[in-house]
């Protein structure tokens, strides 16, 4: 109570200022005789000086009035579980990285699980696409058609692994295992997600090489999180370059 007084008193001290600055910068002409002779000089810009330093005052007090508000809600916030308490925030030694600068999860609560789900799909996708990118100059699938095909690459895989007709080539095969994947998870969770929750979110129900224990199976998560999240990073940064600079192949740089 006492820090949003201050606050409003801060905002109500700009807000004179700011009003006062209009009502002192009145052209000299207009000041009467009897004050310009008790000063003694000849009007001067001094007056309209003043009223810009008490204009530039008044909106500094108004902003710091705003900034104080602003950091009494993030004061708040902190208090309460970041995401509703979703792992990913937990850094080393300790420390916490509450990243969420367009306040995502606090304008749109309800939606966090979405947002996690979302999250770590991209992730896996991600870091299987950053294996693709690099295996294939490497090591082919000893299968005859494109496997063979050497001049199958980042950037042509997609028009050369589709079609021609409908339903034909590789890259249908893919979506065929992707949608079994999904229909998978829409057995578990609703067409609509509608059992969606904070606990279940990316969970696929694996737990053949989960860890036992609750500290063991939160590292896991996190680790799966973190890879992720610099999987998505490099998959988008390795095509951008191979674009940019034409060089197709890992490292994708001349």
């Amino acid at each position: 109570m006492t820090e949003r007084l201050g606050a409003m008193a801060i905002a109500a001290a700009g807000a004179y200022a700011m009003t006062s600055g209009f009502v002192v910068s009145q052209p000299a002409g207009h000041q009467p005789t009897e004050m310009a002779r008790l000063r003694g000089a000849q009007p001067s810009s001094s007056t309209g000086f003043s009223s810009t330093m008490l204009n530039l005052a008044g909106a500094g007090a108004v902003a710091a009035a705003g900034m104080a508000v602003c950091q009494r809600k993030r004061t708040a916030l902190r208090a309460e579980k970041f995401a509703g308490g979703l792992v990913g925030s937990a850094g080393g030694f300790g420390n916490q990285y509450e990243f969420d600068p367009c306040g995502f999860a606090e304008s749109y609560p309800a939606l966090v699980p979405w947002f996690r789900e979302a999250e770590l799909k991209h992730g896996r996708v991600a870091m299987l696409a950053f294996l693709g990118l690099i295996v294939p100059d490497v090591y082919r699938l000893p299968i005859d058609g494109p496997c063979q095909d050497t001049s199958i690459d980042v950037i042509a895989a997609h028009n050369k692994l589709i079609g021609p007709g409908l339903g034909e080539g590789q890259m249908w095969n893919m979506m065929v295992v992707v949608g079994a994947i999904e229909s998978v998870r829409f057995k578990q969770l609703g067409l609509d997600f509608g059992n969606l929750t904070l606990e279940n979110a990316g969970d696929l129900g694996l737990r053949a090489l989960a860890p036992k224990s609750d500290k063991g199976m939160e590292l896991m998560k996190t680790s799966e999180l973190k890879n992720g999240r610099l999987a998505m990073l490099a998959v988008g940064g390795c095509l951008t370059q191979a674009v940019a600079l034409d060089v197709h192949h890992f490292p994708f740089t001349k």
